[in-house]
């Protein structure tokens, strides 16, 4: 069969700041391009973490910094939330200005001073 070896043209995978490791929980799938066309090789990745430089102690990881994915989970997840809380105050914040506005402009009921004008009410 011979040695094949495999190779890829974008070098975005796995990409970390510098002093940080590299965690994923998502699977991720990398392809490579091979040097026998006829076949293609792909990297399935799930539950990563990589500490590609800067190491500072044996089997230490350094501040996690999270893939792609897994930060468009967790946005998935707190998005609801924030837009809930933004939908409740905008709500609130209109009952109290009807309110406000309703006092302000309510007509005021004139109670007759003298007696004789209460038969006329009503």
């Amino acid at each position: 069969a011979g040695k094949h070896t495999a190779s890829s043209h974008r070098l975005s995978a796995l990409v970390t700041p510098a002093g940080k490791s590299y965690e994923c929980q998502a699977q991720q799938t990398i392809s490579l391009i091979s040097s026998d066309h006829q076949k293609s090789v792909q990297l399935l990745l799930s539950e990563v973490r990589v500490q590609p430089f800067d190491i500072t102690a044996d089997f230490v990881f350094s501040e996690e910094h999270k893939c792609p994915v897994d930060q468009r989970e967790q946005l998935e997840e707190t998005l609801p939330l924030i837009l809930g809380l933004i939908l409740g105050l905008v709500i609130v914040i209109t009952l109290c200005v009807y309110h406000i506005h309703h006092k302000l402009t309510a007509n005021q009921v004139q109670i007759p001073r003298d007696r004789s004008q209460y038969k006329h009410m009503g």
